[in-house]
């Protein structure tokens, strides 16, 4: 969650959903040549097409995703909306002893072995699941898509979550304060990767790595036991990496599971997993 996503470029950045088909095998766009100045390429002449078209498999992923935004802030099941149902306890706070000191066991005892995962998952982290389902945008470009749209509501869900939980205790008006990352309350912890900006309650990359592996148990169950061990494995990697407290985790993962059906019932959702079931024909 610590990459160039919310300074902008995300696009082309390294959070969730940004970029992550260029290093998936799948490419992205047109190739690029170089032309000299002298003798440009466009000099010779070639047929024109005038009657090209803009296929659907050309759009950008990254970009084609955010139209199923509109359907899931419509999307109500039972009368409410997304954000009703998922209803979260508020965090800790202010954050306790025994949450600093569990953060700074894993620390030591976890985070040597655990470091390569936590820089990887980092950046491109949904390139785990690729790697799981041994998929590429190129081989399964409509199950690429899937797991697109999945960030995209997860990214929104996630901000819209972590601005709906800052801490009133003071009782004041605005500026409000969120739940604080970890080294801001013992700076001791070292993070290895940048710290995200933004706050640390409910968790990121647990709510969409959960989400994630739920609604690709339902496009492939014989991997649904694998998808919520990388989910949790995720999860865990943040906390190890002192990011993360654990109540964080637990309620991106929560969060998740409760707004997977509002994201189900949106039909640019459905007519894809319709598609992503034939690629596995």
């Amino acid at each position: 969650m610590g990459g160039n996503w919310f300074g902008g470029n995300w696009f082309g950045g390294n959070w969730f959903g940004g970029n992550w088909a260029g290093s998936s095998g799948g490419g992205d766009g047109t190739p690029v040549f170089a032309m000299r100045a002298d003798r440009p390429l466009a000099e010779i002449v070639i047929p024109r097409d005038y009657n090209a078209k803009f296929r659907d498999a050309e759009w950008d992923p990254d970009l084609r995703a955010i139209a199923i935004l509109p359907e899931f802030l419509a999307a109500r099941i039972g009368g409410q909306d997304w954000q009703t149902a998922v209803a979260l306890p508020a965090p800790t706070y202010p954050v306790t002893s025994a949450m600093i000191d569990q953060l700074l066991v894993l620390a030591v005892a976890e985070r040597p072995e655990a470091l390569g995962e936590i820089v990887e998952e980092n950046q491109n982290f949904q390139l785990r699941w690729l790697q799981l389902l041994n998929i590429s945008r190129a081989s399964h470009p409509q199950t690429f898509l899937l797991i697109k749209l999945m960030a995209r509501v997860g990214e929104f869900a996630m901000v819209q979550l972590k601005l709906q939980y800052p801490n009133l205790a003071g009782g004041g008006p605005p500026p409000y304060w969120y739940q604080p990352r970890p080294n801001q309350v013992c700076a001791t912890l070292y993070p290895p990767v940048p710290v995200p900006g933004h706050p640390a309650y409910p968790a990121g990359h647990a709510l969409i790595g959960t989400l994630t592996s739920a609604c690709l148990a339902d496009l492939l169950p014989q991997y649904a036991q694998p998808l919520a061990a990388l989910a949790a494995r995720v999860g865990m990697n943040r906390i190890i990496a002192g990011l993360h407290y654990r109540e964080d985790i637990d309620a991106g993962a929560n969060a998740a599971r409760a707004l997977k059906p509002f994201l189900v019932a949106c039909p640019f959702y459905a007519a894809t997993f319709a598609l992503a079931q034939a690629e596995w024909l």
